[in-house]
């Protein structure tokens, strides 16, 4: 969070996309926070609790840039991933699950050579701060059930199945 606060331009910005409206937090290197609030003050809130930013500059503008690009066949925009090295240790691997694949918390576990932390990653993928570039979405249960999502899971079934019919 120091590395965030030590920038001077801390903007945010909502946008409509396909499933809801969005906050995305940003700086002149990326998006840091990309979230589904119910309400904006919501959204705004979370950012401040989360990052303790008290001076931020609201940009509608390139928050719509951004959900168009986050959306689009384009390449995502650049992000930084503000956490715990445990944390940013999954979320990266989380970015190496392909649109419309999915995984489950025992691979991601495995696949960071933590096999018995499943617990930890999966409070870890809960805490993921940048929706849908960090696909957590498409962590599903090993019985093969979607199990919950912060933003709803209704909304998890609906990204999973955008992704899958854009793949097609």
């Amino acid at each position: 969070m120091k590395e965030l606060l030590r920038q001077t331009n801390i903007s945010y910005g909502f946008s409509d996309t396909p499933f809801g409206r969005c906050c995305i937090g940003f700086t002149d290197q990326g998006i840091f926070s990309f979230t589904f609030p119910e309400t904006a003050a919501e959204g705004l809130d979370e950012m401040v609790r989360r990052y303790g930013c008290k001076k931020l500059i609201h940009n509608d503008e390139q928050s719509e840039v951004w959900a168009k690009q986050i959306f689009s066949s384009a390449p995502p925009p650049p992000i930084q991933l503000i956490g715990t090295p445990f944390q940013v240790s999954i979320w990266k691997e989380l970015m190496n699950i392909h649109q419309g694949s999915n995984s489950t918390y025992q691979h991601i576990a495995d696949a960071i050579g933590r096999p018995k932390a499943v617990r930890a990653v999966g409070t870890a993928i809960g805490a993921n701060p940048i929706a849908f570039i960090v696909p957590c979405h498409r962590i599903i249960r090993s019985d093969g059930t979607l199990g919950g999502y912060k933003w709803g899971v209704e909304r998890k079934k609906q990204l999973l199945l955008w992704e899958l019919n854009k793949i097609k």
